[in-house]
């Protein structure tokens, strides 16, 4: 019953606006969530399915929504397919990689990074990192601290983007002590898969302060032989890679 008063109310409320050209669907349901598109069928008192500006296609039952009307488009012409991207509001990133060592001190390792941050509008957004550095290699475990920076630069389902990471890392092996100046810049693509969620892959560069021993020789006339004094200093440990992660 309830379904059929529904699409009673969404038919009379189509026909009463379908000369308004600048009004678009929208189905509030149960759950809170609220879906704002163009209908494209409907089954009466079974379900609906709609269309939502990003071209993603959402099917509902009459008993998953609460209620259906037709509303003034929100700050955007009917028109505009394009605009798809997130607006204001939390950011959170999950990404993971692998990152081939490259220089003299480079060394090759697995990376997660975890961040909670802040997206101003569809095309920046800041945020506040943790993540684990795996070095392959010596088996060494840095947790880098970081501040993430990233840009969108286009408002679409699939639009190229950047970011960067720079930070400090501390040595889990050894006691938590640091390790060193800690950046990451990548540059890849974002894929949009529903209104808040999308997918990313991106190629990186990661320049990670490391300790590093330094023997210089000296000759001693005494003993008639070569002795080595060892010192240590802060060496860049590179390596660049290929990234994948979600946002929402």
């Amino acid at each position: 019953m309830k379904g059929t008063l529904l699409a009673i109310l969404f038919a009379l409320t189509t026909t009463l606006s379908f000369a308004q050209g600048n009004y678009q669907d929208v189905v509030y349901l149960k759950n809170g969530s609220i879906i704002r598109g163009v209908i494209i069928e409907q089954v009466p008192n079974k379900s609906i399915k709609i269309e939502t500006a990003d071209r993603n296609v959402f099917v509902f039952q009459m008993d998953e929504i609460e209620k259906l009307t037709k509303e003034p488009y929100q700050g955007r012409a009917r028109n505009d397919r394009n605009n798809t991207g997130p607006r204001s509001g939390y950011s959170g990133i999950v990404e993971t990689g692998y990152q081939q060592g490259v220089g003299y001190y480079g060394s090759s390792r697995l990376k997660l990074n975890i961040i909670n941050g802040y997206r101003f509008n569809p095309y920046l957004s800041m945020g506040l990192g943790v993540g684990m550095r795996y070095f392959t290699d010596p088996g060494d475990v840095l947790l880098p601290l970081f501040a993430d920076f990233r840009v969108r630069f286009m408002d679409k389902t699939v639009t190229p983007y950047f970011s960067t990471g720079i930070g400090y890392s501390f040595d889990l092996g050894d006691g938590f002590t640091g390790a060193g100046f800690f950046l990451n810049p990548a540059l890849g693509v974002a894929f949009k898969v529903s209104p808040k969620v999308a997918l990313h892959v991106a190629l990186d560069h990661e320049m990670q302060q490391v300790t590093t021993w330094d023997y210089s020789p000296y000759y001693n006339h005494l003993y008639n032989t070569y002795y080595y004094n060892a010192n240590t200093r802060k060496s860049n440990s590179g390596a660049i890679g290929l990234t994948t992660g979600i946002s929402f």
